[in-house]
């Protein structure tokens, strides 16, 4: 792929990151909206989860099917009937069914195909960077949706007309950005070659499936239950504040691993962002029990560590395409990903009784657990970093071949995509 392609490609994932971060952050907002009762916050928060596994299940196989490119389009056009939807609604079932449309859309049936796009469209030597900056698209629409909620004051339906407003600018964009690209070269390969695979031997071993299912699980748990659920549940006058001041946090968090992420071993990284995740959740509890009213602590601790949630989310991103053959590559990430969306579902019920020191303990040993996942895959994994597309495909396939590819080597003299 040239290389105004690649920044197109970028651009197309950066934009429809946006778009999840921004309707992410709409679940929770609207919970202070009028026409949304206090018993209904639990499914307006639902309504995140279950829109994007039933995106996963429905559209992750088909990217694999048919091509990256027509799931792509075919998610933003969804897109646009829920945000007419959430625009539109007068009471909160509507409201919610809205939301759940448009993370079915581009969270759960686009990202297994435009992440496996980005990947398979990307030079090895910056694959890694350019799906961390187009991941922290997420956390910008996040931010951007908070920050729009509180210049917009407590009127919802100014709220409404904001956020509505900002989706009517961004979708056409998004469609115009996606539309110029070309299939991917990749998956037109493996189609053409007929290679069959295995979905049970494509997901690995037992090291690689551990360390999958925990980073899918951690990852979602330790960003959605602070991001989306800490302030419904223990400040409920702080919403549009608390997913601010989490996400600008995770902003710099996805600049700084945009920067360094090519420039690290995978598997070290990976226990490094989950150890510091661990640290400031640590710093977190300790703070709530022993100074519970401190703000002037709890802000910039949080900011940390929506940093470092970031970084394990973005790298997560960047390795789940690396570890999975062409061929079955969208289906399965979609798979992984349902595996910890459950577990948030079951999560948001589970601490809903919770104090809020209780609820960032259990979000802490979330961290650990992502830690003895990363610590398996720095002992018994191998390098993805710097791997042609091809290369990856031959290590994470069930049948091996004869190598198609010139050997390449981690670092900034490894090959692109197409080498």
């Amino acid at each position: 792929m040239r290389g105004d392609l690649h920044g197109l490609a970028a651009l197309s994932v950066f934009l429809s990151m946006f778009l999840w971060g921004f309707a992410d952050a709409i679940a929770p907002l609207a919970t202070q909206w009028p026409m949304v009762p206090e018993g209904a916050y639990v499914y307006m928060l639902l309504a995140v989860p279950v829109g994007l596994v039933s995106g996963n299940l429905a559209m992750g196989h088909l990217a694999d099917r048919v091509g990256r490119k027509p799931v792509m389009v075919a998610a933003l056009a969804i897109y646009a009937a829920g945000a007419a939807l959430v625009a539109l609604a007068g009471s909160w079932a509507p409201l919610a069914l809205g939301i759940a449309l448009l993370e079915f859309s581009v969270a759960g049936g686009d990202e297994p195909a435009m992440l496996s796009y980005l990947a398979e469209s990307s030079p090895a030597r910056s694959r890694g960077s350019l799906i961390m900056l187009a991941s922290n698209g997420a956390n910008v629409g996040a931010a951007a949706a908070a920050a729009i909620s509180m210049l917009a004051g407590g009127g919802f339906e100014g709220q409404r007309l904001a956020l509505a407003a900002t989706l009517a600018l961004a979708l056409p964009l998004a469609l115009a950005v996606r539309a110029g690209l070309p299939e991917s070269a990749a998956w037109l390969r493996a189609r053409e070659s007929g290679a069959g695979a295995s979905l049970r031997r494509a997901l690995g071993g037992a090291a690689k499936a551990y360390f999958l299912v925990t980073i899918a699980l951690t990852t979602i748990l330790t960003y959605g239950l602070v991001s989306w659920a800490l302030a419904p549940y223990f400040y409920p006058g702080m919403v549009p504040q608390i997913i601010l001041e989490f996400n600008a946090g995770a902003v710099a968090g996805g600049l700084l691993g945009y920067a360094i992420v090519d420039r690290q071993d995978r598997r070290s990284a990976s226990l490094q962002y989950y150890a510091g995740g661990f640290l400031s959740g640590l710093a977190i509890v300790a703070q709530l029990a022993l100074l519970p009213s401190a703000l002037w602590a709890f802000v910039p601790l949080l900011m940390i560590n929506g940093a470092f949630t970031q970084l394990t989310w973005g790298l997560r991103l960047v390795m789940e395409p690396e570890l999975f053959p062409t061929g079955l590559r969208a289906t399965s990430i979609a798979i992984i990903r349902t595996s910890g969306w459950i577990a948030y579902v079951a999560s948001l019920f589970l601490t809903g009784g919770f104090t809020v020191v209780s609820f960032m303990a259990y979000d802490l040993a979330l961290w650990a657990l992502g830690v003895s996942g990363a610590a398996v895959w720095a002992a018994a994994g191998y390098e993805t970093r710097g791997r042609a597309i091809e290369e990856l495909d031959f290590r994470a396939s069930p049948r091996r071949s004869p190598r198609p590819w010139r050997a390449s080597r981690p670092g900034p003299s490894a090959s692109g995509a197409s080498r």
